[in-house]
């Protein structure tokens, strides 16, 4: 029989591991004997070896969805697209407002020559025969000396057919019939310096006032003298031309037909 429990006495120190010897038969659980104090804990011994991995466990039920989290930066443009098919055409809009008038365009190429017209009616008929007539004119190159305040005939040598008229004084065209006149002229002269240069179709040497045309002539260019007019002529006028400048130069006659007198009576 078991007796009381003494008072527990202080932990000595703990003495080295002894071998294990066989583990002896469990005895009968006696009396909780009162809690002694704590004893130190003792040093921490080594960490045994790992053990081998365990099997894995069966997986569990999914965890339910989380909130939605921020929306985040907005990351770069990505590159163009390539262009889509175009769609189909829209319905006809409105007619606009007319727009101002724009400027005119050039002028078309001219049109067909039309049809000819219907021949007009007969005129009256004319003189059957001019009474009197003729004509002279130059076709010699050459050139005449001018001097201020003179004046020099135009040379005439060539004639032209003639009827009641005279061919004398010479470069002259003399009515033997009085009566009216058309007289034509023309000249094509040129000067070696610029100057005012007059040409007059003369009456007995007398210029006539609507056959006297001043020019200033430029050097060496051109320039034509020409008129028609009616005048009335006594028998024995004596009609010629003659050409003046307001400085001394000379003036050339060109080549080809340069100078021509004609006269014809219209009425007697």
């Amino acid at each position: 029989m078991t007796g009381p429990t003494g008072a527990t006495g202080a932990t000595g120190a703990t003495g080295a591991t002894g071998v294990a010897g066989p583990t002896g038969p469990t005895g009968a659980n006696g009396a909780d004997g009162a809690v002694g104090p704590t004893g130190p804990t003792g040093a921490t011994g080594a960490n045994g070896a790992t053990g081998p991995t365990g099997a894995i466990g069966a997986t569990g039920a999914t965890g339910l969805t989380g909130a939605t989290g921020p929306i985040g930066a907005t990351g770069p443009t990505g590159a163009n697209g390539g262009t889509g098919p175009t769609g189909a055409v829209g319905p006809t809009g409105a007619t606009g407002a007319t727009g101002a008038t724009g400027p005119t365009g050039a002028t078309g190429p001219t049109g067909t020559v039309g049809a000819t017209g219907l021949t007009g009616a007969t005129g009256p008929t004319g003189t059957a025969n001019l009474n009197a007539y003729g004509g002279l004119y130059n076709a010699t190159p050459q050139t005449l000396n001018l001097t201020i305040g003179g004046t020099t005939q135009l040379p005439l040598a060539a004639t032209m057919p003639l009827k009641n008229v005279t061919y004398t004084p010479a470069n002259s065209i003399t009515a033997t019939a009085a009566g009216v006149y058309e007289i034509n002229y023309y000249t094509n002269v040129s000067a070696a310096l610029g100057t005012t240069v007059t040409l007059a179709v003369r009456r007995n040497g007398t210029a006539i006032p609507q056959a006297t045309l001043s020019r200033v002539l430029s050097v060496g260019v051109a320039s034509i003298y020409n008129g028609s007019f009616i005048i009335a002529l006594n028998a024995g006028d004596v009609i010629d031309m003659a050409i003046s400048a307001l400085l001394a130069v000379g003036i050339t006659l060109g080549s080809g037909v340069n100078t021509t007198l004609t006269i014809k009576q219209i009425d007697a």
